[in-house]
C-alpha cells in the first residue's frame, strides 16, 4: 500500500497535463442523430452532419447552401424564424419536427442553440414508436421521486434515494452519487445497480478522470448523454467552418462527439452508454449522479429534463440540510465564544481567562493542542510541539507566511516537510495573528489522522509521459481496487470554526488588549505623583466606571448582534421558503395552462362528434347521462380557473418572501418602500386574520407619492417588520380588557401613512395602531436596549434597539414615537444617501 499526502495526491506535473483533444470542438457528433450549422438570417445550411443519408434519405451535399425551408414545412419554420432576435433559443426545446422524404414522414426531436456570428445549431433525433411516453403516468413518476428525495431526513439518506429514484425512472443498469473533495478526486457515495455487477460505493477516482473543460460544460451545459460509446461518430462536412474558418463550437449540444480517451476509458470499465447528471452548488460542480448501461440505450426530451430536474432538487436539498448542521455547529460555536467572552471580561491575565476556564481555547475549534505565544512568553494547552518547536513555527509564520490575520492548513507537511516530524500533534495548524508589529500568536494543534483511500485502479496509469515532456491523459486499463494510505494530513479546519477564531480575535482586541493598555497608563501614573493620590484615585474610579460602561455595551452589543443574526436567518428562511416554492409553484401554473388549453380542444372535439352524430349509440348515451355529461363540460372549464387563480395567489405570495428578505441586496440601492412594508404584512397576514377572540384588525393604508429611496432594503424591511408586529402585540394586549362586542364595535386598526418632504429631501414613514398608547415616561426609554413593556417571556427589549441602530446608524434618518390615540412611530429617512 503506498503512503501519500493528501494535497500532493496523484498530481504530477498536473500544470502541464494536457488532454488528447479541445473537447468543444471536436467536430464530430454520436451518429445516432444528425446536426446542422445554420447561418441567420435565412438559417442556410453551411455544415451538416455526414449521416443525412442514413437519417433523413438525403445526401448531405444536397443540404449545404440551401435554406433549412427546403426540406421542413414552412409552418414548423415558424416558431424558429420568430425567435431568431431572442438571446436564448433554448427557450423553445424541444421541437417536433416531420419531415418528408418522397412518400415516407419521419418524426424528429429537435434542440436549437444559439451561437456567435449568427450561427444556429439544429440537432435531430429520431423519434420511434416505442419512445412516446405517456405524459401523466411520467409526470406521476418524477412528482414521487422528488416527493421521496424531500422527505429524507439527512444527507446519507438523500445520497442513497437519489441514486435510486434516478435507476427507477432512467432504468439503466448502475446509477452512482459521488462528490468531488476540494483537490478534485470523485469519492461515490452511493450507488445502486443490477445485483449482478461488481459494487463502486466508496471507490474514489483520481481529478484527472474528469478533465477541468468538461467540469467547466457540466456547470454551462448541464445533462451529457453517450448513447453508445464505441459507435462511429458522424463527422461534420465541411470540416471548417465557412464562417470563422475554424471547426464549430459544439458544448452546448447534446450530440456532441465522445473523445476517443474517454471511449476507451468507457470499453475498458464494460460500459456502452452513459447519462451524467451534475450536482451544481453556487455555480461550482459538487458532484456527479453518475449512469452506466451495458447496452446502447435512448433517452427522449422528457426522461432527460427529469433528470436534470432531479439534479437541481438533489442540489438544494444538499444546500438545507449542509446548511442545517453547519447552523447547528455555528450556534454551538457561539455559546463557547460567549463563555470565552466572559471569562476574558473578568480574567486578570486575558491569557488566563483562554487557558484556565471551561470551555477553553480547544473547544473554540475543536482542537486537540493550543499555544498563546505573547512577546516571547508562550502558555500550551493540550497536545503541543515542545517550546523549540513553537518558536520555530512562529519564525517560519512570520517571515514566509507572514498572516494577516490567520493561516490555516490541514497538511503542514505538504507546505514544508521540515515539520513531518511534528505529524503526531501537528498535522494541521490554525494560527491567529493578535498583532501587526509585534509576534502574538494563538495557534491551534490538529494531529494526523492516517485514511486509507480505495482507488478505481491505479491513478498514476492514467497519465503518461509524451515524446516532448508533456503529460497526457490515457485510460487505466484495469480498474481493480488499488488502495492508498493518506499520511500527514488532519481532519480539515471548518470556515465556521475560522470564523470563531478571528471573531475571538476581535473580542481580544476589544475587551482584554484595550483594558490592559488603559491600566498600564493608570499604574504608571500613581506611580508618577504619590502627593496626587486623591486625583489619582477618582481617576482610577472613573475609568473603572467607564470600562465597566464599555463590558456593558460590549454584552449589549453580543446581544444585538445574536438577535440580528436570528433576523438574518429568518430572511434566509424566508428565501429558502420562497426558491423552495417557486418552481413547483411554476411548474404547476405552466401546467394549467397546457391542460386548460387541452382541455379546450377535447370539448371542441366532443362538440363536433356532437354535431356530426347527433344521436349517439345507446352505451354512450347511458354513460353521458350517468357521468352528467353536461355538467362536467360547464363546471371543468370553471374548476380549471379556479386553480388557476389559487396558484397565481401562491405566486403573488412567493413574490412578497422574496420582496421581503432581499437576501441579494447587501448593498445600499434605491428602492420602492411600498414594496417593503406590503411584503411585510404578507408575512404578517396570519397575525392579522380574524380569530374566535377578535375580527380581523384592519390595515389601512394612506400611501403618498414616494420617489424610490437608496437605503439597505433587508435591515430596513426588518424594521418595518418589529413596528408591525409591535403594533400587533399591543391591540392584542388591548383586547384582553375588551370584550367581543367592543371590539367589533371599535375595530383593531394599524394605519401606514406614507408622504414626500420635499422641501427636506426625505420620506417620513408613519406606523399607528389604535391601541391603549403609551405613557410619556415610557416612550424616552423605548429605544433602549432590553427594555420591554411586554411580560416576561413575550419580549427581549432589542426589537426596537436595533431598529434605533438601523434607521439612525445605517440610514442616518431619524425615529421617534407619539402617543395621543395608541402608538404612533414615525419614521423619516433621506431620499439619497450622504
Amino acid at each position: 500500500m503506498n503512503s501519500v499526502i493528501l494535497t500532493q495526491l496523484q498530481q504530477p506535473k498536473l500544470a502541464h497535463l494536457r488532454t488528447e483533444d479541445t473537447i468543444q470542438r471536436l467536430n464530430r457528433i454520436q451518429p445516432h442523430g444528425l446536426l446542422m450549422v445554420l447561418q441567420q438570417p435565412h438559417l442556410e445550411i453551411i455544415q451538416v452532419s455526414d449521416n443525412t443519408l442514413k437519417i433523413l434519405g438525403i445526401h448531405p451535399e444536397s443540404l449545404l447552401n440551401h435554406p433549412l425551408q427546403q426540406f421542413l414545412d414552412p409552418e414548423q419554420l415558424a416558431p424558429l424564424q420568430s425567435s431568431l432576435t431572442e438571446e436564448d433559443l433554448n427557450t423553445l426545446n424541444p421541437l417536433n419536427l416531420t419531415v418528408t422524404v418522397g412518400e415516407e414522414t419521419r418524426q424528429f426531436e429537435g434542440m436549437v442553440h444559439s451561437l456567435p456570428d449568427n450561427l444556429v445549431l439544429l440537432e435531430l433525433e429520431p423519434i420511434s414508436p416505442q419512445d412516446q411516453v405517456n405524459f401523466l403516468d411520467f409526470y406521476h413518476l418524477v412528482q414521487n421521486a422528488i416527493a421521496q428525495l424531500r422527505n429524507t431526513q439527512d444527507l446519507e439518506q438523500l445520497y442513497q434515494q437519489t441514486v435510486q429514484e434516478i435507476r427507477q425512472l432512467t432504468k439503466l443498469d448502475r446509477v452512482m452519487l459521488y462528490k468531488f473533495s476540494p483537490e478534485g478526486h470523485g469519492t461515490v457515495l452511493a450507488e445502486a445497480k443490477r445485483t449482478n455487477l461488481k459494487p463502486f460505493l466508496g471507490l474514489n477516482y483520481p481529478a484527472f478522470d474528469i478533465p477541468q473543460p468538461v467540469r467547466q460544460l457540466f456547470v454551462q451545459h448541464g445533462l451529457r448523454v453517450i448513447a453508445n460509446a464505441q459507435a462511429n461518430p458522424a463527422q461534420l462536412i465541411p470540416d471548417s467552418n465557412p464562417i470563422t474558418q475554424n471547426n464549430t463550437d459544439l458544448s452546448a449540444t447534446l450530440l456532441r462527439g465522445v473523445a476517443p480517451c474517454h471511449q476507451e476509458y468507457m470499453k475498458n470499465m464494460g460500459v456502452a452508454a452513459s447519462v451524467a447528471i451534475p450536482v451544481v452548488q453556487n455555480g461550482h460542480l459538487w458532484g456527479l449522479i453518475a449512469c452506466h448501461h451495458q447496452t446502447p440505450i435512448t433517452t427522449h426530451y422528457q426522461l432527460r429534463a427529469a433528470c436534470e430536474l432531479l439534479g437541481q432538487v438533489v442540489s438544494l436539498e444538499l444546500t438545507s440540510k449542509k446548511s442545517q448542521a453547519e447552523y447547528d455547529y455555528q450556534v454551538e460555536l457561539n455559546a463557547i465564544q460567549g463563555q470565552l467572552l466572559s471569562h476574558l471580561s473578568v480574567a486578570d491575565n486575558w491569557v488566563e481567562g483562554l487557558l484556565d476556564h471551561q470551555p477553553n481555547l480547544l473547544d473554540l475549534v475543536n482542537a486537540k493542542g493550543a499555544a498563546v505565544y505573547v512577546d516571547g512568553d508562550c502558555q500550551t494547552l493540550g497536545s503541543t510541539p515542545d517550546l523549540a518547536e513553537i518558536r520555530q513555527l512562529i519564525t517560519w509564520l512570520d517571515s514566509e507566511k507572514k498572516p494577516e490575520t490567520f493561516f490555516s492548513t490541514h497538511s503542514l507537511a505538504a507546505l514544508n516537510p521540515a515539520y513531518e516530524s511534528l505529524k503526531s500533534v501537528a498535522s494541521g495548524l490554525l494560527a491567529l495573528s493578535l498583532s501587526d508589529t509585534q509576534p502574538k500568536y494563538i495557534l491551534w494543534f490538529r494531529p494526523e489522522v492516517i485514511q486509507t483511500v480505495k482507488w478505481a485502479g491505479n491513478p498514476q496509469q492514467s497519465i503518461q509521459q509524451g515524446e516532448n515532456g508533456d503529460f497526457v491523459l490515457s485510460p487505466r486499463q484495469s480498474f481493480k481496487l488499488w488502495k492508498e494510505a493518506v499520511r500527514l494530513t488532519a481532519i480539515p479546519w471548518q470556515d465556521s470554526e475560522i470564523q470563531a477564531a478571528l471573531a475571538l480575535r476581535e473580542a481580544i482586541h476589544k475587551i482584554t488588549l484595550q483594558k490592559t493598555d488603559k491600566l498600564a497608563k493608570l499604574n504608571k501614573a500613581l506611580q508618577e505623583s504619590e502627593t496626587r493620590e486623591k486625583e489619582k484615585s477618582q481617576q482610577l474610579e472613573a475609568t473603572l466606571a467607564k470600562l465597566r460602561q464599555t463590558h456593558q455595551q460590549l454584552l449589549d452589543t453580543h446581544t444585538q448582534l445574536i438577535q440580528s443574526e436570528k433576523m438574518s436567518s429568518l430572511g434566509q428562511l424566508v428565501a429558502g421558503v420562497a426558491h423552495e416554492i417557486n418552481n413547483p409553484v411554476n411548474f404547476i401554473y405552466g401546467n394549467i395552462v397546457h391542460t386548460e388549453n387541452y382541455i379546450q380542444e377535447i370539448l371542441y372535439m366532443l362538440d363536433l362528434y356532437a354535431q356530426h352524430y347527433p344521436t349517439p349509440v345507446e352505451e354512450i348515451a347511458e354513460t353521458a347521462e350517468d357521468i352528467d355529461l353536461d355538467f362536467l363540460l360547464e363546471d371543468l372549464p370553471k374548476m380549471l380557473g379556479s386553480m388557476k387563480v389559487g396558484a397565481s395567489r401562491i405566486r403573488e405570495i412567493v413574490h412578497s418572501l422574496r420582496t421581503f428578505s432581499r437576501l441579494d441586496e447587501s448593498e445600499m440601492k434605491a428602492v420602492n418602500l411600498h414594496e417593503g412594508i406590503d411584503s411585510t404584512l404578507v408575512i404578517l397576514g396570519n397575525r392579522l386574520k380574524a380569530k374566535s377572540t377578535r375580527p380581523a384588525i384592519e390595515i389601512l393604508k394612506q400611501y403618498g407619492e414616494l420617489p424610490d429611496v437608496e437605503c439597505y432594503p433587508g435591515p430596513l424591511n426588518q424594521v418595518f417588520m418589529n413596528l408591525l408586529a409591535n403594533a400587533i402585540d399591543a391591540l392584542e394586549e388591548y383586547n384582553e380588557h375588551r370584550s367581543l362586542e367592543d371590539i367589533k364595535a371599535n375595530p383593531n386598526q394599524i394605519t401606514l401613512t406614507t408622504e414626500w418632504l420635499k422641501a427636506d429631501h426625505r420620506v417620513r414613514i408613519t406606523i399607528q395602531d389604535n391601541g391603549l398608547g403609551l405613557p410619556e415616561d415610557k416612550r424616552e426609554q423605548l429605544f433602549d436596549p432590553f427594555f420591554t413593556t411586554k411580560p416576561i417571556g413575550k419580549g427581549t427589549g432589542m426589537g426596537l434597539a436595533i431598529s434605533y441602530q438601523i434607521i439612525t446608524e445605517k440610514h442616518h434618518g431619524t425615529i421617534w414615537c407619539e402617543s395621543d390615540h395608541g402608538a404612533k412611530f414615525i419614521i423619516e429617512l433621506p431620499v439619497r444617501s450622504s
